[in-house]
């Protein structure tokens, strides 16, 4: 096997690894804030497989949690991607991501410049 090739699969398994440390990280930070609101919703969350915690609708009533909840949503859906076969590629217009920018946040679904589109569209500002 080609040092190139090898080179991609170590690097491949590397962010696999990082991803999954993450999803851990995020999934226990998430757990911990949501039991010190409310330890039955977190005894409820625990009957639930971890990727469909960010759905629960008794979460969303809760404003502390929002930003936890964004961020869950964003786990779930790199691993869904990583399942797929599509991890690494944006999301919108499917082009590769750079390693390194996966490997500093490993939950990126977007290229650089649909990244900026979609937060021009997330705050209403739109250029002509």
């Amino acid at each position: 096997m080609s040092d190139v090739k090898m080179d991609k699969i170590m690097t491949n398994k590397q962010l696999a690894a990082r991803l999954r440390a993450q999803a851990r990280q995020r999934r226990r930070a998430f757990l911990d804030a949501v039991r010190a609101l409310d330890t039955s919703l977190a005894d409820d969350l625990l009957a639930l497989p971890a990727d469909e915690w960010a759905d629960l609708p008794a979460l969303h009533a809760s404003p502390q949690l929002q930003a936890q909840i964004k961020l869950l949503k964003r786990v779930d859906a790199a691993l869904c991607q990583w399942r797929l076969g599509l991890y690494g590629l944006c999301s919108d217009c499917e082009a590769p991501l750079p390693p390194e920018l996966l490997w500093q946040d490993p939950c990126r679904q977007r290229c650089a410049p649909c990244e900026e589109k979609y937060n021009k569209a997330q705050h209403g500002v739109w250029e002509l």
